[in-house]
């Protein structure tokens, strides 16, 4: 309650000091895509992957389906071939990679694949680490695409 008072009382002087010469709509305790994508990063843990086990690549390729299902396919496409262009809340359209290129740089990287899941990117991936998707769903997914990118 008396965060959001000082909060409030920060807004209302700094509104009030505001002279028009700098944006309003700038936060600058707001981290920006660029600062989020760095928290990612420095955030990500290979060792968090250590203690992951599947009973079968069977198993790991269900749940990371159906992860992929959930999390993924709205941009990437069903198939993994970047074809659901997906336009962001500002307008943007994305284009994510075909997973299925032969030239699809992470395809047989399978911790590159999960640091990329891990900490998304500034062009619209989200930081699904920081989202808190846990490590067991991380490797699950980045197994499903490994899988897709051997689909070609």
């Amino acid at each position: 309650m008396r965060r959001s008072a000082a909060l409030m009382l920060v807004l209302a002087v700094a509104a009030s000091a505001c002279d028009g010469q700098e944006d309003p709509a700038v936060d600058p305790d707001v981290p920006t895509a660029a600062d989020t994508l760095v928290m990612a990063y420095e955030s990500f843990s290979p060792e968090a992957f250590d203690t992951v086990s599947w009973p079968s690549d069977s198993a790991a390729l269900e749940r990371g389906a159906f992860v992929y299902r959930a999390g993924c396919s709205t941009c990437h496409g069903v198939d993994g071939r970047g074809d659901a262009a997906h336009v962001t809340p500002a307008g943007d359209t994305l284009h994510p990679p075909d997973f299925h290129r032969a030239d699809f740089a992470l395809g047989d990287d399978l911790q590159a694949l999960r640091q990329k899941v891990y900490a998304g990117n500034v062009l619209g991936m989200p930081h699904w680490g920081l989202r808190r998707m846990d490590a067991r769903d991380i490797d699950a997914v980045a197994r499903w695409v490994a899988y897709l990118a051997q689909q070609q």
